[in-house]
């Protein structure tokens, strides 16, 4: 951002010297709308409009110093309106910016929880994933699936059960390491990228998570009342050949099986075809609630 300011008031003061060294025949004033206009769309709204005041000044500098007016209200009115034409345009542009940058966080954020989408996560897991394959180094993916969540809007209505969502949403996003990220991939169903973690440190971490979402849980009344917890299925992979699909069916596929044959518990697996390291392809791990 440094360097925006840098290029935006330096061209500032060219577009100045020029409009004075060309004197008052030639005008540089539309230039000036560069300078702002990229403040205005790499900086702060503050300082994009003082930028366009700044602007303005310097125009009239260089005008007043290179030409006499009949009555100097002239000079002062022709300024003003070059002001207000600089910052309806730093206003514009920072507008349009904002708004672009809402749209794109929109486009990548799961409205009810403020995690990321499928969209969104399926490109962290594919840089994850490309990562891996480099280095070999292992990371774990989990799926999370809430037993017992439709009872809750069966009987509590989808208000109670929007609140659940939101909580565990909340939860992980706070329990989790800059480094991991977490997604809703729709209905009661979350995902969980570990970065730089095995089967042994995937057991740990999401152990944490789970206890974590179990003081949650019993924190809310209809997920507390009908007891409802969180199975995990996650897979370890470490520079195997894999795509994205192939790890989120295969934790999807794990989660599954661990929610029917043992609620709230945790089953991490790491398929040999997955894992160039056998320490961790022979790691299949089951953690009972």
């Amino acid at each position: 951002m440094t360097r925006t300011y840098i290029i935006g008031f330096t061209g500032m003061a060219v577009i100045a010297g020029l409009d004075f060294w060309t004197g008052h025949e030639i005008s540089f004033s539309v230039f000036y709308l560069l300078p702002v206009g990229l403040l205005a769309w790499r900086t702060s709204l503050g300082a994009s409009v003082g930028a366009a005041v700044l602007s303005a000044v310097l125009w009239y500098s260089a005008d007043v110093l290179g030409h006499d007016y009949s009555h100097p209200i002239i000079g002062v009115w022709n300024a003003t309106a070059r002001l207000v034409i600089f910052i309806f345009a730093a206003l514009v542009l920072h507008r349009v910016r904002t708004l672009l940058e809402l749209e794109s966080t929109l486009a990548r954020t799961d409205p009810q929880t403020g995690l990321y989408n499928l969209r969104a996560f399926t490109e962290l897991l594919d840089r994850e994933l490309s990562r891996s394959q480099r280095t070999g180094r292992a990371f774990t993916l989990a799926y999370l699936d809430l037993d017992r969540f439709k009872a809750v809007n069966d009987r509590f209505g989808h208000a109670a059960g929007d609140l659940v969502l939101r909580e565990v949403g909340t939860k992980l996003a706070t329990t989790l390491r800059g480094i991991d990220a977490t997604a809703r991939l729709g209905g009661d169903e979350f995902a969980i990228l570990l970065s730089e973690t095995d089967a042994v440190q995937g057991e740990l971490a999401l152990g944490r998570i789970q206890k974590s979402l179990s003081l949650t849980l019993r924190s809310v009344r209809a997920a507390a009342e009908l007891g409802v917890t969180a199975s995990i299925g996650a897979v370890v992979f470490s520079g195997g050949t894999a795509t994205s699909d192939d790890l989120l069916g295969e934790a999807d596929a794990i989660m599954y099986r661990t929610k029917h044959e043992r609620p709230g518990s945790i089953s991490i697996e790491a398929p040999e075809a997955w894992n160039a390291n056998p320490r961790l392809a022979s790691a299949t791990t089951r953690s009972d609630p």
